[in-house]
């Protein structure tokens, strides 16, 4: 995964700007080309159009006195659509643009124009919230949370690329939600189900914490700066342990895997992601894998603990 070609969708707002910095922090990194884009309305087309070239020559103008390759473009009709054509035709890398990160009434969670990019294309895209911090613009330290499915290590070549031989340093988070046990009343067992939940998962963490060992040793043998994080969360409370890694790891940057429609990788899902992408304030890099990676991870020796289990006591 090389970033050759970054697209920078603009139109004027200080909003759209904020992604600038971060497309140029990743350009000088990696000596990537930045194409700044602007879509015209199908009315007064003309007109818009010299407007939207003259401020893009002027930001490119910039780009260019900093050692950045940057050129522009326009083109008309939905602004959306239009992003997702030139994307697909031009062999873009990365999408960087800015979001309210907005949600439910307030257009999805993303804003409407953002959600059908990411629906649109499976490029990488790179969420600049309205409220991230430009002096964190160069993504010292990447949260990466993991599963173990190749789904969620998807992620890892765009991370990889961004970190190698680099002072960054890579986060990978692995979170351990609780075995779901039945319920039996008041019905005596022994041992007991939330003893069996305890004994399960401290072996989840045990086996999460020997899959990251291996993950960062694959990682440092490719000169990336790495450590790993294996955290216990109570059910439905994911987003909200992602969100206090992130903090504790002064992280400035997420990366996760989406299905787009379907939701985030495994457990990254549904209000799970929203509530990231509504709270989160810093950038999120969206990768989309193809349809015939797998979601879930590995069959792995809890499933022989668990049957073990359920032959012996049910």
């Amino acid at each position: 995964m090389a970033y050759k070609k970054i697209l920078v969708p603009l139109n004027g707002s200080a909003l759209a700007e904020k992604a600038l910095p971060y497309a140029k922090s990743i350009a000088k990194l990696k000596k990537s080309n930045v194409i700044l884009f602007a879509v015209s309305l199908t009315i007064f087309v003309e007109r818009r159009d010299r407007l939207f070239s003259s401020y893009l020559e002027v930001n490119a103008k910039e780009l260019n006195e900093e050692g950045i390759k940057a050129t522009t473009a326009t083109s008309y009709g939905n602004v959306a659509e239009e992003i997702v054509k030139y994307a697909n035709n031009n062999k873009i890398d990365l999408i960087v643009m800015a979001t309210h990160g907005y949600t439910g009434a307030k257009k999805w969670m993303f804003g409407s124009i953002t959600q059908k990019v990411l629906y649109g294309t499976k490029i990488p895209v790179l969420l600049i919230k309205a409220k991230a911090p430009e002096a964190s613009a160069e993504f010292n330290r990447i949260l990466v949370p993991v599963d173990g499915s190749p789904f969620s290590e998807s992620t890892f070549p765009y991370v990889e690329e961004l970190a190698r031989r680099t002072d960054k340093e890579v986060v990978l988070l692995h979170i351990c939600e609780p075995p779901v046990v039945p319920s039996y009343g008041s019905q005596p067992i022994n041992p007991t189900w939330k003893k069996y939940r305890d004994e399960m998962w401290e072996e989840m963490e045990k086996l999460a914490t020997n899959y990251l060992e291996k993950t960062m040793a694959v990682m440092k043998k490719k000169r990336i700066k790495v450590k790993s994080r294996v955290e216990k969360a109570q059910t439905g409370e994911v987003a909200k342990t992602i969100m206090k890694v992130s903090r504790e790891e002064k992280v400035d940057l997420l990366t996760i895997a989406t299905q787009g429609r379907a939701g985030v990788s495994r457990w990254v899902y549904g209000s799970v992601a929203n509530k990231i992408v509504e709270e989160f304030p810093q950038p999120i890099l969206l990768i989309r894998p193809e349809a015939s990676i797998p979601i879930s991870p590995p069959q792995n020796l809890l499933d022989d603990i668990w049957h073990g289990y359920i032959a012996g006591k049910v």
